[in-house]
């Protein structure tokens, strides 16, 4: 198995998952989606978004991730990194453009990647609380992919897709967390996963739950 880490491999699965058939609930774009999470937007570099978080940074390692907490609430920040090390024989690299003569050298290219996705984790809340925040922010849900009082319901825009996912607690309707996507970033993902994987693999890697 080609090297990867799974703190790329579990975002491009959880949003190409929702791309799978889905009911629609009669909205179409969603509105006022941020192009980002809080301040940060979407892109942006890790080093430049440690400072700008929500909550008292837990843990970074400086590439891939940052986890912050602002008492039982829990925020992911997700970063899209390849290692140039990692990336196998016959796939194609992107090489940076020479400076024009007579003019200072790019600046060097920062080994971290770039915000992605964030993720927010919270003790369970009865669905329609939290939909009812939503959806007074956002407007009605896009799509919703629900079967037995689980599943996920989306609100969907240009750059972003936010994702409530719902778990079955007691027979009930909870949720505990929300996902915010970079859906531009995600096709950027989306496309390095068919050059670095084949169909075999992608398989194998859709059935692992880490």
């Amino acid at each position: 198995m080609k090297k990867i880490t799974f703190a790329i491999l579990v975002p491009f699965f959880i949003f190409t998952a929702l791309l799978a058939p889905a009911q629609d609930t009669g909205g179409t774009t969603a509105k006022n989606l941020p192009d980002g999470y809080g301040n940060i937007s979407w892109g942006t570099m890790l080093s430049d978004a440690r400072d700008k978080i929500n909550g008292k940074l837990a843990y970074t390692d400086e590439r891939k991730i940052i986890l912050s907490k602002d008492g039982e609430l829990q925020y992911i920040y997700g970063f899209f990194y390849i290692d140039p090390a990692a990336i196998p024989d016959g796939v194609e690299k992107k090489e940076e453009s020479a400076a024009p003569a007579g003019t200072a050298s790019p600046e060097e290219k920062k080994d971290e990647g770039k915000l992605f996705y964030v993720a927010l984790k919270f003790p369970y809340i009865a669905m329609e609380d939290v939909k009812k925040k939503l959806t007074e922010k956002y407007g009605e849900s896009s799509s919703e992919n629900m079967k037995d009082n689980q599943g996920a319901m989306a609100w969907d825009s240009d750059k972003t897709i936010i994702i409530m996912w719902v778990d079955r607690y007691e027979k009930k309707p909870f949720c505990r967390r929300i996902t915010y996507i970079s859906k531009e970033i995600a096709k950027e993902l989306n496309e390095y996963q068919f050059k670095v994987f084949n169909k075999t693999e992608l398989e194998i890697l859709k059935k692992l739950n880490p």
